[in-house]
């Protein structure tokens, strides 16, 4: 059966587009996406959560267009926090190939369909706009390219398997695999695996999680250099609400609501569990380190990032 389905283009079209396509939206609002921006190296600096999503089939040129629009937050280079909007339109080119342990699932980049729309919802800096400039570009084409050039441009392959589904940008051919922070434990499901720069009071919002039986529980394995950081484990809601604070750019403060766990990530190498009833969660990531300021505002220098690499998997309790 796979060496039927590998060998016939017109069959694997055939498949994807009746019963592949369908499902491209629900899965693309899953999950945040976590942005890397070419001009300011390899970790995740910023993260886009998609929230509307349609998909459209091309039968004639064998394409699927995706319209989706969400918010996210980005950490630039001396503006510091800037939370924004985007709708993008992307065209594709998909297919996959099956093999005896996993699917491959592709998304070759075509083209872009429209501009993207940018609006920003929110500074840490009051003076900032679309076209603030940075040492590395404006705040408009940073994002752009975040969002649009650098991830989305370059395809993406998925591949599921029996511990759970990795995602990376760009193609890979069998047996190739994405990168993961860390060896999944036995008998566990990946949830998300990253690696992620956070300079001082900055913010990571990492989901949203499915957790699916009551039995279960999150394990948080993290090693990271430089400032110590805290976390904490909120169901879905709490954390979207949040979240929209910190991409207004208001000031940092608690959850506006009861978290599920607090904790510590401290130097180094660590793991913790805890223990979830089914839902879904956000693990929120914080370094609380002050930045430079005077006067209460923001100064324009450099700081120190603390890098940070995490694996977020489901296991039994």
């Amino acid at each position: 059966m796979n060496n039927a389905v590998n060998s016939s283009d017109s069959t694997r079209w055939w498949l994807f587009s009746h019963f592949g396509a369908q499902k491209i939206c629900p899965e693309m609002k899953k999950r945040g996406v976590p942005l890397k921006m070419s001009a300011l190296g390899p970790q995740t600096v910023g993260r886009f959560f998609p929230q509307d999503c349609q998909v459209s089939v091309d039968e004639a040129h064998h394409t699927i267009a995706v319209q989706a629009s969400g918010t996210g937050y980005v950490m630039l280079p001396l503006v510091r926090r800037v939370g924004f909007f985007c709708g993008i339109a992307v065209e594709y080119r998909p297919d996959f190939h099956v093999t005896d342990e996993s699917l491959y699932v592709w998304g070759q980049f075509n083209r872009v369909l429209a501009p993207p729309d940018l609006r920003i919802l929110g500074v840490e800096n009051s003076l900032v706009s679309l076209a603030t400039r940075t040492p590395v570009g404006d705040v408009a084409t940073l994002l752009g390219q975040g969002v649009v050039e650098s991830e989305i441009g370059r395809g993406f392959t998925v591949v599921r398997k029996d511990d759970g589904d990795d995602f990376t940008l760009g193609h890979l051919d069998p047996p190739a695999m994405p990168p993961r922070a860390f060896k999944t434990g036995k008998g566990r499901t990946m949830l998300a695996t990253d690696n992620v720069s956070l300079p001082p009071a900055s913010r990571e919002y990492l989901g949203p999680l499915d957790v699916n039986e009551n039995s279960s529980a999150l394990y948080l394995h993290s090693r990271l250099s430089g400032q110590n950081l805290v976390f904490a484990v909120v169901e879905r809601g709490i954390a979207d609400n949040w979240r929209g604070s910190y991409q207004a750019g208001q000031p940092l403060g608690p959850p506006p609501g009861p978290t599920v766990f607090f904790g510590n990530l401290m130097g180094g190498e660590s793991e913790q569990k805890i223990a979830v009833p089914k839902g879904q969660y956000f693990v929120v990531i914080d370094n609380q380190a002050a930045p430079p300021s005077a006067l209460g505002l923001p100064l324009p220098l450099p700081s120190a990032n603390t890098e940070l690499s995490y694996s977020i998997e489901e296991g039994d309790r």
